[in-house]
């Protein structure tokens, strides 16, 4: 599915952990600001000219520049990854619950279409198992699951065995 893809390339886009990377540029960014605060008490106490110090407030700002550069940039495609599994649980969650009259009207390419989308499938074993994969709606939203049945109880006319 196209959105499965999207996500998947977006996450990879992230190169690891998005917690522990914007944790890690937020302390490059608390340590640039305290050596930009220990370099201007060095200029006050009169340790080094105000052309060192302007030399290494620049690279500093160069470094705090670039952590909030990565932070944005980690924000929005966070944002856009969690926008895009909205967009695919409400478009799994609308295809799910369509009636079944909608089913039929769509034909076979439609609804083999549809079925694939959903990722549904069935494999029967030899002791007459039935198990059920793709995305199904529990409770408010859709949720890839695998159900097992026995496959003369029939998940296919929706009765249930015990």
């Amino acid at each position: 599915m196209g959105l499965e893809r999207m996500i998947d390339e977006e996450r990879s886009a992230l190169r690891g952990d998005p917690t522990r990377e914007a944790r890690e540029w937020a302390r490059k960014m608390a340590e640039a600001d305290h050596k930009i605060s220990r370099f201007q008490d060095m200029a006050a106490e009169g340790l080094i000219t105000f052309e060192q110090l302007r030399t290494k407030l620049a690279s500093q700002e160069e470094v705090r520049k670039t952590a909030d550069r990565e932070l944005e940039a980690l924000s929005r495609l966070s944002e856009r990854i969690e926008q895009l599994e909205r967009d695919r649980d409400a478009l799994m969650n609308g295809y799910a619950g369509a009636i079944p009259e909608r089913l039929d009207s769509l034909g076979p390419e439609g609804r083999h279409r549809l079925y694939k989308t959903l990722k549904l499938g069935f494999v029967a074993d030899p002791e007459e198992n039935l198990e059920a994969t793709g995305v199904f709606v529990i409770g408010n939203s859709a949720s890839r699951v695998s159900v097992s049945e026995t496959a003369n109880t029939s998940l296919l006319d929706g009765t249930r065995s015990r």
